[in-house]
């Protein structure tokens, strides 16, 4: 089994790491992949992807088993999710399976993904679920089978849905680039991010 978590971590705050946490103690001996993109195609990033991949190796320094796996970041262009998950079908084979794990925010936004009607063809769908949010079960969300059994996307390749309740931490990378623009001290990242990020001045200027 693969797990697949991606994102623009711009920057990667505590969050995302208790995400990768629950991912590693919920996917036992499963290789759990933490993708950060090159370039998001619904967003332009605020750092350059040389620190934000820095502050991500730095994050994840005590965290065993998770694998920051760099195929985005080498890959020029947009970083379409699509093909990431096609290159893993074709170096994993067909009957391995493979776990797109996407917060509720990015599962709003499916519908703007770049072939999105391919996901379920090629994945395993797992909501990383905060705070048992509504879904909205738009025609992308829908073409997953809805399970409660973990079990099962273990056996199967692809095409369930699962939701995995994670930690409530309230804190997006875009609401710590604010505070960083208002000068805050206390920031919710690891202090090893927030020592990177104020020596070299990131995010001063950038909303």
């Amino acid at each position: 089994m693969q797990i697949l978590f991606g994102g623009t971590f711009d920057p990667v705050h505590n969050g995302h790491v208790a995400m990768a946490k629950v991912l590693l103690e919920t996917f036992v001996d499963a290789q759990v992949h933490i993708i950060p993109n090159h370039q998001s195609p619904h967003k332009v990033s605020c750092e350059g992807s040389h620190h934000r991949l820095r502050m991500l190796e730095l994050a994840l320094q005590d965290i065993p088993g998770a694998i920051i796996n760099l195929i985005e970041i080498h890959r020029p262009g947009p970083s379409y999710t699509i093909d990431t998950l096609r290159y893993f079908r074709s170096h994993f084979g067909e009957k391995e399976s493979l776990v797109l794990c996407l917060g509720v925010d990015a599962v709003g936004g499916l519908e703007r993904w770049h072939e999105k009607i391919e996901l379920s063809r090629l994945c395993h769908l797992c909501i990383l679920d905060r705070s048992s949010y509504l879904i909205n079960l738009s025609e992308v969300v829908s073409s997953f089978i809805d399970t409660d059994d973990l079990g099962l996307l273990f056996n199967q390749s692809f095409g369930l849905r699962y939701s995995l309740l994670t930690p409530g931490i309230p804190i997006s990378s875009t609401a710590i680039r604010r505070l960083i623009r208002e000068q805050k001290k206390k920031l919710p990242v690891p202090s090893k991010i927030a020592d990177y990020i104020n020596h070299h001045h990131l995010y001063q200027d950038v909303k």
